[in-house]
């Protein structure tokens, strides 16, 4: 399970470097931290990620001391038949991280009979001594999982019944119980995992000496590029190897049926996904799931996460009412003052509104009542924002701080009477789903900002093309974006500089395309600004994508003075 192998040769680099990217994305979401560095990734034998193993990594990370782990993990890589003691011990911590991550994520149930199952199958045909003795472990393990257990030997129960570690293990009780199974059973001793051990191992129990045949998915360190893995089946392939038309019915199972017929969804991406994006896709979706059953139990899974993190958000929102609620009146205070100030395309005579004090007289001497001003905006010179969220799996430690912040703007903005719309994107695959929550004349459904989830990667330029789009449409002539965004532009699909050469959407590469993005909108004569979500080392990057039209929020009693000045300097300028 730890040796080191050459990429599968029927896997390309790029899909590679797509699958080491997905396999990372699996791991942050299951630990909930997405600084992780994972050092650890499961793939099958053709290089693809594994659903399930990942989600068994991330969950390691998350209720274990890694390093504890790693050191034992560390002696098995160079220890001979280390692969071997290697699987059997992600076996066992399969079996408390399971445990472990189950409460938060009941979803798990699901992949994990699936991925047994898939185990079983392969197992099909193949005599059981043919098998090294610690696939017929693994074997057994996931048999059981099933209700399909068969009567291993008193030996064989005594390795599976400590190597099933439980979830009341502490990290180094594990690297304990693990150490004496490998002492005991395999002869293999502390000075035998240590790097520079050498030399052949005795065998135990047959099996090793025997057909080499592998089960289910391989926990290997390092990257897929420098990785070979054991056979799996279909179950472990998700959306990096699907065709367009298998990616596009997975996102519109996971994310929302399309906003758009086929024919107009082709025409917008004939026009959007070019140069440097060309071969992307766009999906729009207002968030209606297709009526049919999924099975799939990835796609259910993220159905659930997305319906608990709704949950999550409005708890975060109720829980912090009085800070958001006066957020939301300072904010709106500020914007109508602005509004009235500088988007007066006409006063009229009324008989109600603001006072004109030149025409009193004319109450008094010529019974005319008509003497306060009401302002009057021509439909056609309208002001209208657009909210746009950054969906990717790097706001995931943000997610309800996200969806807090982007209800107060959509709030206030109502509450002036401007048109409002709210929208989210993130990458999965080649696909950027562009997620529309509310649309302009929907003045009752702010709420449904709190359906905000982060999911998948994050393809900046190609969003902000999007709304582009959108924009094009819009009935407004003030238009004013506000992206609540980390401003760290990171993709699986490379793009091609100016030279022809192909360079990964990141970094340098990810920051320019979005910074010339931003431009376009400004001189399409829209206003852009960005309410920063991200951590400090990536404020650079921020200020060259947006310049001066940026906010940081630290506190959400900073939020109404700060947002707030930047659109009414925007608005002042309108």
């Amino acid at each position: 399970m730890a040796g080191r192998w050459e990429r599968p040769p029927e896997l390309s680099e790029y899909e590679a470097e797509r699958q080491e990217r997905r396999a990372t994305n699996l791991i942050w979401n299951a630990a909930g931290d997405y600084s992780l560095h994972p050092d650890s990734r499961a793939y099958d034998a053709e290089g693809y990620a594994d659903v399930y193993m990942n989600s068994i990594v991330g969950a390691v990370y998350k209720y274990y001391d890694y390093p504890v782990l790693r050191k034992l993990l560390d002696g098995m890589e160079n220890a001979p038949n280390g692969d071997a003691y290697a699987d059997l011990f992600w076996t066992g911590l399969e079996n408390c991280a399971y445990q472990r991550a189950l409460p938060d994520r009941p979803a798990l149930r699901l992949l994990r009979e699936g991925y047994a199952r898939m185990i079983l199958r392969q197992a099909e045909g193949v005599h059981e001594l043919d098998l090294p003795v610690t696939d017929r472990l693994k074997l057994e393990h996931y048999a059981r999982i099933l209700g399909k257990g068969q009567k291993l030997t008193a030996r064989e129960e005594k390795i599976l019944a400590a190597v099933e570690f439980g979830p009341e293990l502490t990290s180094e009780e594990i690297v304990a119980r693990m150490r004496d199974v490998l002492a005991n059973y395999f002869g293999v001793t502390g000075g035998m995992l240590r790097r520079e051990a050498m030399g052949k191992l005795p065998q135990f129990m047959g099996g090793f000496g025997r057909k080499k045949f592998t089960l289910g998915a391989r926990v290997r360190s390092g990257d897929v590029k420098k990785v070979k893995t054991a056979k799996l089946g279909p179950m472990a392939r998700i959306s990096g190897e699907k065709s367009p038309q298998q990616l596009r019915e997975f996102v519109s199972d996971c994310f929302g049926v399309s906003m758009y017929s086929k024919a107009d969804n082709d025409n917008i991406e004939e026009r959007l996904c070019r140069d440097k994006h060309a071969g992307s896709m766009l999906h729009f979706t207002r968030g209606e799931l297709p009526a049919h059953e999924v099975r799939s139990g990835e796609i259910i899974l993220q159905r659930k996460q997305n319906r608990a993190q709704a949950e999550a958000n409005r708890r975060y929102y109720n829980a912090n009412i009085v800070a958001h609620r006066l957020a939301i009146i300072r904010l709106t205070e500020r914007v109508r003052n602005c509004i009235l100030v500088h988007l007066d395309d006409s006063m009229l005579k009324s008989r109600a509104g603001a006072l004109d004090a030149r025409t009193v007289w004319r109450a008094v001497y010529l019974n005319d009542p008509r003497i306060f001003l009401k302002h009057e905006r021509a439909s056609d010179t309208e002001l209208s924002v657009d909210l746009l969220l950054d969906g990717s799996a790097s706001q995931l430690q943000r997610q309800e701080s996200v969806a807090s912040q982007a209800y107060i703007l959509a709030e206030s903005l109502t509450r002036c009477g401007v048109p409002v719309r709210v929208m989210s994107f993130c990458t999965v695959a080649d696909c950027t789903v562009m997620r529309v929550y509310r649309d302009y004349g929907e003045v009752k459904n702010n709420g449904a900002v709190f359906e905000y989830a982060a999911a998948g990667f994050n393809r900046d330029g190609l969003a902000l093309r999007a709304v582009g789009q959108l924009l094009s449409k819009s009935p407004y002539e003030r238009r004013l974006l506000i992206t609540l965004s980390d401003c760290s532009p990171n993709d699986v699909r490379k793009i091609c500089d100016e030279q022809g050469r192909r360079r990964e959407y990141q970094g340098e590469q990810g920051v320019t395309d979005s910074a010339g993005e931003v431009e376009k909108l400004r001189r399409m004569g829209v206003r852009v600004m960005c309410v920063f979500t991200g951590e400090e080392a990536d404020l650079p990057n921020a200020r060259r994508i947006y310049g001066r039209e940026l906010v940081r929020i630290r506190h959400i009693s900073q939020f109404a003075d700060a947002v707030g000045r930047v659109i009414v300097s925007l608005i002042s300028s309108m």
